[in-house]
Protein backbone atom coordinates (compact mmCIF):
# COMPACT_ATOMS: atom_id res chain seq x y z
CA UNK A 1 0.00 0.00 0.00
CA UNK A 2 1.41 3.68 -0.98
CA UNK A 3 0.76 6.39 1.68
CA UNK A 4 1.78 10.13 1.37
CA UNK A 5 3.47 11.65 4.56
CA UNK A 6 2.65 15.26 4.40
CA UNK A 7 4.71 17.56 6.10
CA UNK A 8 3.48 20.39 7.81
CA UNK A 9 2.71 22.83 10.38
CA UNK A 10 4.10 26.13 11.33
CA UNK A 11 7.50 25.15 13.24
CA UNK A 12 10.58 25.02 12.09
CA UNK A 13 10.36 23.02 8.23
CA UNK A 14 13.42 22.38 7.67
CA UNK A 15 14.46 19.94 10.47
CA UNK A 16 16.71 16.97 9.86
CA UNK A 17 14.85 13.66 8.08
CA UNK A 18 18.15 11.00 8.08
CA UNK A 19 16.93 8.61 10.16
CA UNK A 20 13.54 8.37 8.29
CA UNK A 21 15.31 8.72 5.73
CA UNK A 22 17.68 5.70 6.04
CA UNK A 23 15.23 3.18 7.57
CA UNK A 24 12.81 4.02 4.69
CA UNK A 25 15.28 3.52 1.85
CA UNK A 26 17.16 0.60 3.13
CA UNK A 27 13.53 -1.38 4.21
CA UNK A 28 12.79 -0.71 0.31
CA UNK A 29 9.63 1.16 1.06
CA UNK A 30 10.88 4.79 0.07
CA UNK A 31 9.22 5.70 -3.60
CA UNK A 32 10.00 9.71 -3.20
CA UNK A 33 9.88 13.08 -2.09
CA UNK A 34 10.45 16.40 -2.00
CA UNK A 35 10.69 19.62 -0.07
CA UNK A 36 8.38 21.85 -1.45
CA UNK A 37 9.00 25.96 -2.31
CA UNK A 38 8.29 28.44 0.23
CA UNK A 39 4.39 28.67 0.66
CA UNK A 40 4.55 32.59 -0.94
CA UNK A 41 4.96 30.99 -3.89
CA UNK A 42 1.81 29.20 -3.97
CA UNK A 43 -1.12 29.92 -5.88
CA UNK A 44 -4.28 28.30 -3.73
CA UNK A 45 -7.93 28.55 -5.66
CA UNK A 46 -10.26 29.74 -4.51
CA UNK A 47 -8.26 32.18 -2.42
CA UNK A 48 -8.77 31.05 0.94
CA UNK A 49 -6.41 30.39 4.08
CA UNK A 50 -4.22 27.12 2.90
CA UNK A 51 -2.70 24.71 5.27
CA UNK A 52 1.01 25.16 5.54
CA UNK A 53 2.60 21.82 3.60
CA UNK A 54 5.97 21.95 3.15
CA UNK A 55 6.88 18.74 1.72
CA UNK A 56 6.24 14.88 1.59
CA UNK A 57 7.48 11.24 1.38
CA UNK A 58 6.22 8.48 -0.81
CA UNK A 59 6.12 5.22 1.08
CA UNK A 60 4.65 1.70 -0.19
CA UNK A 61 4.71 -0.67 3.05
CA UNK A 62 3.17 -3.72 3.86
CA UNK A 63 -0.02 -2.32 6.27
CA UNK A 64 -1.02 0.84 7.51
CA UNK A 65 0.58 0.15 10.95
CA UNK A 66 3.95 0.48 8.84
CA UNK A 67 3.41 3.29 7.61
CA UNK A 68 2.57 5.07 11.13
CA UNK A 69 5.90 3.50 12.70
CA UNK A 70 7.99 5.60 9.68
CA UNK A 71 6.34 8.76 10.05
CA UNK A 72 6.74 8.36 13.95
CA UNK A 73 10.70 8.23 13.14
CA UNK A 74 10.29 12.13 10.89
CA UNK A 75 10.56 14.94 13.93
CA UNK A 76 7.73 16.76 12.56
CA UNK A 77 6.15 14.39 14.67
CA UNK A 78 7.50 15.26 17.50
CA UNK A 79 8.34 19.13 17.03
CA UNK A 80 5.51 21.06 18.39
CA UNK A 81 3.82 23.47 15.89
CA UNK A 82 4.61 20.43 13.39
CA UNK A 83 2.48 16.99 12.37
CA UNK A 84 2.69 14.14 9.77
CA UNK A 85 -0.77 13.90 7.95
CA UNK A 86 -0.58 9.87 6.94
CA UNK A 87 -2.89 9.47 3.92
CA UNK A 88 -3.28 6.36 1.58
CA UNK A 89 -3.12 6.68 -2.20
CA UNK A 90 -6.18 5.23 -4.32
CA UNK A 91 -4.56 2.42 -6.30
CA UNK A 92 -6.34 2.05 -9.78
CA UNK A 93 -8.28 -1.25 -10.59
CA UNK A 94 -7.71 -2.68 -14.16
CA UNK A 95 -11.28 -1.51 -15.15
CA UNK A 96 -9.66 2.43 -14.63
CA UNK A 97 -7.46 1.72 -17.58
Amino acid sequence: MKFLLLLQGDGEPRPQRDEFERVAHDAGELVGGELLADQELSVQLPECEPTRIDGYYLIDVETRERAVELARLLPDARAAGRSVEIRAVMQPTAADF
